[in-house]
């Protein structure tokens, strides 16, 4: 008998992050692909899964039907890959169903039996698409691409897993709106008891700021969503990550293969780093740049914030969320400062990752509490609590 899984995933625009089973078990995938061939060239096969996802997906939901692929971190290395751009609809891209079935198909191999050389897994999925997607009925079109397809991935040159094939259904599908989810995970803990009531109390922006988009929901003091008021709009971080990209190569003749090693310099990862490239050996600060671009961005987002306000001036308090508001913070922080305007908050900082994960978070409260509502089993999950 299949068991029942929960994945709780945010395909979002720079990165998946997905929990599987439980909240303990994280999967973060930078969001990137590359057609590839069935054979890559490689001298040897990289150490860990994440790092050279080589795939075949099958899926009737596809365009095409079909393809082979690099994903994630390997895909960020080749010179030709794909990231989301503002015309990219989460849910009717080829992008994001192969980056779903992707984060899966590893879960799957590491969690449900292989039999004649197959694993058969069933999930109950819970994700969600933005507010400007859900306001054009999208929400229908992504669930009924997900769960009335079979879909299928076979691992080819991967570490670990290869010649693996994994076929996917879904049981269950829950597609949430990205923008109230964020509120759900604010107001609440794991165990989905209340927290934070003062905030169930006030009327309150939740900006996040992802990499294609923007998603502002205004929810009211009795915790709907203020259909009016709330807009998605098509600016995000991304295309300000790839004017640093191009500067820095018409500049220094540098080049960033991707989106996430761009975030990688400006974030330090590595501390020596920070906002530093190599050229012919020697670190080369790119400081100035990066502060010239964000500010801009920084900017933008700020007169979107205020236009909010001033359309809704009987918010209490924004709340600013996603991986853009951290790039972004230091920058609004000054301009709010300078203009001594709005009462912002932001979720997280740059030296704590869990502000990125606030979505998937939701996402796997809000299937708890649809599990439960409905009376549905989650073996798995109760046997990881």
């Amino acid at each position: 008998m299949n068991i029942l899984r929960i994945a709780a995933i945010d395909v979002g625009n720079d990165a998946l992050k997905g929990y599987f089973g439980s909240l303990n078990k994280e999967l973060y995938i930078p969001n990137v692909i590359a057609e590839e061939g069935e054979e890559r060239q490689e001298y040897e096969l990289e150490k860990e899964t994440l790092n050279g996802l080589h795939i075949e997906v099958t899926s009737s939901s596809l365009k095409e039907g079909k393809g082979i692929y690099a994903v994630g971190k390997l895909a960020t290395t080749y010179q030709f890959n794909d990231e989301l751009t503002s015309d990219s609809d989460k849910a009717t891209s080829d992008q994001t169903l192969i980056m779903l079935l992707t984060s899966l198909a590893v879960d799957a191999v590491e969690t449900y039996e292989e039999k004649d050389g197959i694993i058969q897994a069933t999930y109950f999925l819970s994700t969600g698409i933005p507010l400007d997607e859900t306001k054009q009925k999208y929400r229908k079109v992504f669930r009924d691409k997900l769960k009335q397809s079979t879909h299928e991935v076979r691992f080819l040159q991967t570490p670990n897993h290869s010649g693996k094939k994994v076929i996917l259904k879904f049981e269950e599908v829950l597609v949430n709106i990205e923008g109230f989810a964020a509120f759900v995970d604010l107001t609440t803990y794991d165990n989905g008891q209340t927290r934070n009531q003062s905030m169930l109390e006030k009327k309150i922006l939740i900006n996040d700021i992802g990499g294609i988009s923007t998603d502002a929901a205004v929810i009211n003091p009795n915790g709907e969503i203020d259909n009016i008021s709330s807009i998605g709009i098509d600016e995000g971080i991304s295309v300000y990550l790839d004017e640093i990209a191009e500067s820095v190569y018409d500049k220094y003749k540098y080049k960033f293969q991707s989106r996430p090693l761009v975030v990688d310099v400006i974030t330090g990862r590595k501390a020596e780093r920070k906002n530093h490239i190599k050229v012919k050996g020697k670190p080369v600060s790119i400081q100035k740049l990066v502060d010239e671009v964000l500010t801009k961005a920084a900017k933008v987002q700020y007169r979107h914030v205020e236009h909010i306000w001033r359309k809704t001036p009987d918010l209490d308090e924004a709340y600013l969320i996603g991986g853009g508001s951290l790039l972004l913070k230091s920058y609004l922080e000054r301009i709010n400062e300078q203009k001594q305007e709005y009462p912002i908050t932001f979720i997280g900082d740059l030296s704590s990752e869990d502000a990125i994960w606030t979505i998937a978070r939701a996402y796997y409260k809000l299937s708890m509490i649809y599990a439960q509502q409905k009376g549905i089993e989650l073996e798995v999950a109760k046997a990881s609590e």
